[in-house]
């Protein structure tokens, strides 16, 4: 335990403390959409929308550090010989990645929850304790699957195919899974695929809880799917690269 706390320190410092930039782009981007749409481009809009798109920036603002912030932590690591003084140091790689989760999961909390800040105190938008907590856990618990993504796609190359792969993932989801403007815009193939992402879903759950709609088990069911190809990627992965490694 006390490995694992005291490498969650050293992670908090690395990628949160001495990595501003990840938090400002993690944060900045997705404020910036938020307030641009509800502030600035509000015309003809209904008055929920300054809930439901608070709920898709907060799922954009994960879906940025979990794939392309998660990516390029990892590669790095790699790249700049951390993973080796794991190895050769008292700390594991399995605490080495669990800590890396918990900063993680404490890093999209703190992404999220500035967001809520800013529609409650700039955009005025007013909800519920219960359901700004909901945002907040269930968009959380729901980066999850898009966390062990990043960190699978951290094995793929170098730092530029790492960043073309991250790229050519991230902003089509969140095109195509009803983020940035309606899917109800998109083509019906395209609305077919959206459906179908993690994003989309996390949103739907989302959406129908702080409704206190029926509980949408069939998301959840598709949220579940991901998680098990996440982890059944990785798995794939790492047992590439101990081939590769053992060669």
């Amino acid at each position: 335990m006390n490995a694992f706390t005291n490498q969650v320190k050293t992670n908090i410092i690395r990628i949160i403390v001495r990595n501003p930039r990840f938090m400002a782009f993690d944060i900045g981007v997705p404020a910036l959409f938020y307030i641009l749409f509800t502030k600035v481009m509000n015309q003809g809009l209904p008055a929920s929308f300054e809930k439901t798109y608070l709920v898709s920036m907060a799922i954009y603002a994960t879906l940025l550090s979990s794939i392309i912030t998660v990516a390029n932590t990892v590669l790095s690591d790699k790249e700049q010989a951390y993973i080796r003084f794991i190895d050769v140091s008292p700390v594991s790689r399995n605490t080495y990645y669990a800590s890396m989760g918990m900063v993680l999961l404490i890093l999209t909390m703190v992404e999220i929850a500035v967001i809520e800040l800013i529609a409650k105190l700039y955009i005025g938008v007013s909800m519920s304790v219960i359901n700004w907590l909901v945002i907040l856990t269930v968009v959380t618990i729901a980066s999850i699957p898009l966390m062990i993504f990043g960190v699978s796609l951290s094995f793929v190359g170098s730092n530029t195919i790492v960043n073309l792969m991250v790229n050519l993932i991230v902003f089509p989801a969140a095109i195509l899974s009803d983020l940035w403007w309606p899917l109800s815009m998109m083509p019906t193939w395209s609305q077919t695929i959206g459906k179908l992402l993690p994003t989309y879903q996390t949103s739907v759950i989302v959406n129908d809880v702080m409704k206190q709609t029926a509980v949408p088990l069939k998301m959840i069911g598709g949220e579940l799917v991901w998680l098990v190809l996440a982890i059944g990627l990785l798995v794939v992965v790492q047992k590439i690269q101990r081939t590769k490694r053992a060669q």
